[in-house]
């Protein structure tokens, strides 16, 4: 679907993500200069490997709850944890990324040519008493249970955009997506399928909460992001609108689906249903239909085998590092005392890093020394407390490869510094630096 021939600007908030990555990629192969906003929390740049190869996209690490680093026309709002495991590790920030991120979104807009569309969520419709849920269904959300910091977040965020169009016609669209899966979702973020997958591909038990008869309706990505393009270039716009595929099936036909497609013979275990977790999550699209002409295309069955065929690519990667020498772990251990240490500071090695950078960049020389030996200093203690941290956990791979990454940007700054390269030595400290800074601040427990 084209978009126009003249080449626009458009942030993508949560470009690191799942979803974001995939519209980031999709906006490039439509024409568009393309900025990612990222804090990494739960992103992963390696999502932006693609992007991060076309010369019309930009990645600025940046937290939308503080100002904008760049005005854009368009606006896709993607900046929040999005799984139940991703959003209920720190509720805070949860709730005030959707609240804050929404303010923040308005105040850049507010008088200005700029069209946000932003990620709202099912969630706002809690434990439906109303199946399937149309626009106009108000939910049934407990305000205060484990899932209220992101259903709440999303209501409020919902609350704030609407009143912008209200009182100063703030072009802002609101999205309510469903349940969508795909390529790069994470291993371990806790939602059904890319669990179930991960699960049968490792040749362990499916987990299945309940008895397994509570229903979703699963969304392809690739169609998700053909509903969000007609939803940014649609006039007049009549949100909120909801996305997704309105085909309905229960947890336990998903997981004898992905047992068959993967052809595994591991069992089902089944456990309690966690609180308030909805029975039933299907969504009226007929909005969409009227309004967008979207229809989804890509039926349960053939966008599973996607999917499962870029986990099992995936796995099959790091089962090469495995035989390297380097056991899989999927994730830092979040309570290792060394890196709770490093929590609390690693925030003054960014500005460390970020005035390097800025004084090699305007040619500051001799400031640029100076700041140099305080950002050594700090990546040498960076790298100290990796190693602690490793102890703790010796087989731990990814742990091991931020360290590797680490040293290997040591030795890389070392050696510009000897070229008296500060053009490289600038490149690296913010292409390379602060990414990986911002990789550890994401895993390092508050």
């Amino acid at each position: 679907m084209g978009l126009g021939t003249v080449r626009r600007t458009v942030l993508v908030t949560g470009a690191a993500g799942f979803l974001g990555s995939h519209l980031c990629d999709r906006l490039l192969a439509e024409g568009f200069e393309v900025v990612g906003l990222d804090n990494l929390m739960t992103g992963d740049l390696i999502n932006l490997d693609a992007a991060g190869r076309h010369p019309h996209f930009h990645f600025e690490i940046g937290d939308v709850r503080e100002k904008l680093p760049v005005y854009a026309e368009l606006v896709f709002n993607f900046a929040c944890p999005a799984s139940p495991i991703h959003y209920q590790h720190d509720p805070y920030a949860t709730l005030t990324t959707s609240v804050l991120g929404a303010q923040r979104l308005i105040e850049m807009a507010r008088g200005r040519n700029c069209t946000i569309v932003h990620a709202s969520t099912s969630e706002v419709y809690g434990d439906p008493l109303v199946h399937p849920q149309p626009e106009s269904y108000w939910g049934n959300v407990n305000p205060i249970g484990e899932r209220s910091c992101y259903d709440e977040g999303k209501r409020c965020a919902e609350t704030l955009l609407h009143d912008a169009y209200r009182r100063w016609r703030v072009d802002a669209r609101i999205v309510r997506i469903f349940n969508t899966y795909g390529p790069r979702m994470a291993f371990d973020d806790g939602r059904v399928v890319s669990s179930f997958i991960t699960q049968a591909l490792m040749g362990q038990p499916l987990t299945v909460f309940g008895d397994g008869a509570q229903s979703r309706s699963f969304c392809y990505v690739d169609d998700l992001v053909e509903g969000l393009l007609r939803v940014a270039t649609v006039s007049p716009f009549e949100g909120p609108v909801n996305l997704g595929n309105p085909g309905e099936l229960t947890i336990k036909d998903l997981a004898t689906l992905v047992l068959e497609l993967t052809g595994a013979t591991t069992p089902i275990a089944w456990r309690g249903l966690p609180v308030d977790d909805p029975r039933k999550r299907k969504p009226d699209i007929t909005k969409a239909r009227r309004l967008l002409k979207f229809e989804p295309e890509v039926d349960i069955r053939d966008g599973l085998v996607r999917t499962i065929t870029n986990f099992r690519e995936r796995l099959a990667a790091m089962a090469n590092q495995r035989q390297r020498g380097v056991q899989f772990a999927p994730a830092i251990s979040l309570d290792r005392q060394p890196l709770r240490d490093l929590a609390s500071v690693l925030p003054e090695y960014v500005e460390h890093v970020r005035s390097c950078g800025d004084a090699y960049r305007t040619g500051e020389r001799m400031t640029a020394a100076e700041r140099m030996i305080v950002v050594s200093e700090s990546l040498g203690n960076l790298h100290n407390t990796l190693v602690l941290a490793l102890n703790d956990a010796p087989t731990n791979a990814e742990l091991r490869a931020v360290d590797d990454q680490l040293c290997a940007l040591l030795a890389e700054l070392g050696q510009a510094q000897a070229d008296q390269d500060g053009v490289r030595i600038a490149d690296l400290l913010e292409h390379e630096t602060l990414p990986l800074l911002a990789r550890c601040r994401a895993e390092c427990p508050a």
